[in-house]
């Protein structure tokens, strides 16, 4: 059977031609000398290894065949009209390039001239565009001027004799003055000369750059040996190594659509996705980075290694599980999925559901004993959840009357306090309350409020208790007291391996439950999480629940999802905030860059609500007349209450029904909480005004550490929604921008 190696397709075909060509690909992995396709030498070409095999009467694949004692093995550039395919295989050589080490398409004729990209006058990255009837207004965000930091250590000759930049990509890149010209040249280039150019751009010596994307030179006597060695690896710079998995070939093939490209791993994630840890690993990254891409290899990864493997990937919620789901299935539909903890195969689940499973396979003794650890009694059944957390706290401020500043007795500040504290150091009495260390929490409390905020504690778990209820951090924390009691009994826990994605977002019970699921050894926990996408949780260090991550933590930084202008929009949203990560180390979202350049982001101020449903709506029609699919058009709001005057809009203005396919989804309307782990095309933001953003009800009352906890939530949430657009963006707002965007 012949193997097939995949270059990264750069051309998008159409769904028929796709399917033609899938169609060809299987067909040559079962045997290449199938009369059908056609697999014929080029006259007069450059590389006398290359091939063209015929598709369709008008599509011909343009393939370079490798013999070796194994067998035939394959390596398919990418499918062209016939005349074009026909150009490219007589023009283009397949080689390595010995100072970066990777294979490579190399066109031999004369070069053409670089295509000019439009600049302003002053050659900066123009600002972002306002619509039709628009004026800019004060204080509106400005792209900041991309700086090429090419020029200052390296030169046309160097880029080409020492980093393995081909001579007219070099020229380019040197020249390019925004960074439109410049993502030119990176769409043009090989994908490791594009990465090599993009960091050295940006100003990291090549050394690091070889090292953070795996790449290695060779030697020109051993570069035919390299080849093969490389083409064989099942991922590689440029290319998949498909062989006799047709999901691998499928999802090669889409690489460039839009579902396929969610789980397609680039060369600077590759390593975490298949490195050994001697113990937790921590990575980090802005949106866009790859951290969920990484994860969901990883589990493949682990998978393929042991079949018998108890490997849990999970995540803050239900919905963001299920995408995780969707997407490993989507990577590789053999490895075996599950639903219950314990079992060999990948369980995917929400973190409450994983609680949820430990306390129904508990037995009434164990449940007794976790309960009276984390709660003090023995009475509570644990039959019910607690949905409104807030509403009991006020019931509990009715009863008690605490003697305290309204500011301290406000119903977030009581839940937040009880989860990072109460819970945390499983607090049962007065005295262990008032002796707590509440390092983190930035509201002092002296002894006498500690006492009385234990009696509001106390009737909150005596009214829980009346209804046999608990809350989600408080099932999750009695969940950890479960596993660690077995443990301690020399039990089996029921996971070799835990990947968790969205760590910003867990409170001190989930970290205690994750920690307990796993046994302390070689990549026992993952952690992907990004300080700058907290819309919920505390900020905990791990090092409290017994999960060491020092030396053993990576940041990512290069964003393949957000284009650049986008990107840069996100950024200065971010910029008015004082962020640090789950180990309190300062972030800096200002060496986040992006390898793509697209539209710049339309920002419009609006007279009415019904004024930005009409631009949503002028946006959404105008994107499917020129073919977008409906599916990949999200609009995201504030509030649950705007996300239902919206759908009544948008569907008023005829926005929504729109596929010509009932079974394809439509335009996606969502709250920007809701849009968390999803990403889209097209993105519209309605409602980024000085009155939503920040959403004044949620701070009032707090007091001043907790405001701006707050804010710096509120601040996250909206760089959370700017980031979920691919290509476009659109944000709308009435009355006064948010401050967000204008600072």
């Amino acid at each position: 059977m012949p193997m097939v190696t995949m270059a990264s397709q750069k051309n998008k075909l159409d769904g028929s031609v796709e399917r033609a060509a899938y169609k060809f690909l299987q067909k040559l992995q079962r045997d290449d000398t199938t009369p059908g396709l056609h697999i014929e030498p080029m006259i007069n070409a450059r590389d006398e290894r290359v091939r063209t095999g015929r598709v369709n009467q008008q599509w011909r694949a343009v393939l370079y065949k490798l013999t070796s004692d194994s067998g035939n093995h394959y390596v398919y550039m990418g499918t062209y009209p016939h005349d074009e395919a026909i150009d490219i295989a007589r023009s283009h050589v397949l080689k390595m390039n010995l100072a970066l080490g990777v294979p490579e398409f190399q066109r031999i004729v004369t070069e053409e001239a670089p295509v000019q990209q439009e600049t302003s006058e002053k050659g900066e990255t123009p600002a972002p565009t306002f619509g039709p009837e628009q004026t800019e207004v004060a204080n509106q965000p400005k792209q900041p001027t991309w700086q090429n930091q090419l020029s200052h250590t390296w030169s046309e000759e160097t880029l080409v004799s020492q980093a393995g930049i081909a001579g007219q990509y070099a020229a380019e890149a040197l020249a390019a003055t925004t960074f439109s010209e410049f993502s030119a040249v990176l769409d043009k280039a090989p994908e490791a000369q594009g990465l090599v150019l993009l960091e050295l751009a940006n100003g990291k010596d090549f050394e690091t750059v070889k090292d953070e994307l795996g790449l290695s030179p060779v030697t020109a006597e051993d570069k035919e040996e390299q080849l093969e060695q490389f083409l064989r690896r099942p991922s590689s710079v440029g290319f998949v190594y498909v062989w006799d998995n047709p999901d691998e070939l499928k999802n090669a093939l889409e690489s460039k659509n839009f579902e396929s490209w969610r789980v397609f791993l680039h060369p600077e994630q590759r390593r975490f996705a298949e490195q050994d840890n001697s113990g937790s690993y921590r990575l980090s990254g802005g949106a866009g980075t790859g951290k969920t891409v990484v994860l969901v290899h990883r589990a493949r990864n682990l998978a393929r290694r042991d079949p018998e493997a108890r490997i849990i990937l999970s995540t803050f919620t239900k919905v963001l599980a299920d995408s995780l789901r969707t997407q490993l299935k989507k990577l590789d539909a053999s490895v075996p999925q599950t639903q219950r903890i314990g079992d060999a195969g990948v369980a995917v689940l929400g973190l409450d559901q994983i609680a949820a499973q430990i306390i129904s396979q508990a037995t009434a003794r164990e449940k007794q004993a976790a309960t009276q650890l984390v709660l003090g009694t023995t009475d509570n059944t644990l039959a019910g959840r607690t949905y409104n957390v807030r509403q009991v706290f006020e019931n509990a401020l009715t009863l008690v009357q605490p003697d305290l500043p309204d500011d301290v007795v406000h119903p977030s500040f009581l839940e937040q306090e009880y989860v990072s504290v109460v819970l945390a150091h499983r607090i049962v009495d007065e005295i262990g309350y008032v002796r707590a260390n509440r390092k983190g929490r930035g509201t002092a409390l002296n002894r006498r409020a500690r006492k009385e905020l234990w009696r509001v504690f106390s009737q909150f778990r005596r009214d829980q208790q009346l209804d046999n209820e608990v809350s989600f951090p408080e099932l999750a924390a009695i969940s950890a007291a479960v596993l660690q009691q077995r443990a301690e009994r020399g039990e089996q826990l029921p996971a070799d391996h835990v990947l968790v994605d969205e760590g910003q977002d867990l409170h001190s019970g989930h970290w205690a439950m994750l920690r307990a699921l796993v046994p302390d050894g070689p990549n026992d926990l993952f952690i992907a999480e990004d300080s700058h996408q907290r819309i919920y949780g505390q900020k905990v260090p791990l090092s409290r629940f017994g999960i060491n991550i020092v030396g053993r933590a990576r940041r990512l930084r290069l964003n393949y999802r957000t284009t650049a202008e986008n990107l840069a929009l996100a950024v200065q949203i971010l910029s008015g905030g004082d962020y640090t990560d789950i180990e309190d180390t300062p972030e800096d979202s200002s060496e986040y860059r992006s390898v793509r350049s697209g539209p710049r982001p339309h920002l419009e101020a609006a007279t009415s609500l019904a004024d930005q449903i009409a631009i949503a709506a002028r946006y959404i029609k105008s994107w499917v007349h020129d073919g977008v699919d409906p599916g990949v058009i999200g609009v995201m709001v504030r509030s649950e209450r705007v996300e239902n005057m919206v759908e009544r809009g948008l569907r008023e203005a005829d926005a929504l029904d729109l596929c010509t396919d009932s079974d394809q989804p439509g335009v996606q309307i969502m709250t920007m909480h809701s849009a968390k782990g999803m990403e889209f095309e097209r993105a519209i933001i309605i409602g980024a005004g000085a009155d939503e953003l920040p959403a004044m009800w949620q701070i009032k009352g707090l007091p001043e550490a907790e405001q701006e906890d707050v804010e710096l939530r509120e601040r996250s949430l909206l760089y959370v929604a700017a980031t979920r657009a691919r290509d476009e963006l659109v944000i709308t707002w009435t009355g006064e921008a948010s401050k967000y965007l204008s600072d």
